[in-house]
């Protein structure tokens, strides 16, 4: 079961590795809308927020990202766990909400030479996630 194994995701290992117990218990305690069954993955950002990305819909959450932008990443790549790496990252630059937009950030960080885009609501849910450039 090398790097190659494209099961990996659906084991159990994979599931909590993406969905730790003890930050679904947070979310859990939380003030925070979401739906426990549709969450892929659930983290920290590098300073602490709680972040979540559930299946979504064609507007936000992992839906969105697959149909929008999943030909910008490689066919191979596992686009939860990408997004929990660079969440750990500082961002390189942090757009505040707009007027009458939704999103109430949207962070921009440079990984592995590659510049993406994580857009996410005030409570922490993964609304778009992208790769825009090279760095």
């Amino acid at each position: 079961m090398g790097s190659g194994y494209k099961g990996y995701i659906n084991t159990n290992g994979a599931k909590e590795r993406l969905k730790p117990k003890d930050l679904m218990h947070e979310l859990e305690n939380s003030n925070a809308k979401y739906n426990k069954s549709d969450i892929v993955k659930i983290t920290k950002n590098y300073a602490g927020k709680l972040m979540w990305l559930e299946k979504g819909n064609l507007k936000s959450g992992l839906l969105h990202i697959k149909t929008r932008h999943g030909k910008d990443f490689g066919s191979n790549t596992n686009i939860p766990l990408l997004a929990k790496k660079i969440l750990q990252l500082k961002p390189i630059k942090h757009i505040s909400r707009k007027e009458g937009k939704q999103l109430a950030d949207v962070f921009i960080y440079n990984h592995n030479g590659m510049i993406y885009l994580i857009a996410y609501g005030d409570n922490g849910y993964i609304v778009s996630f992208y790769p825009i450039g090279k760095a």
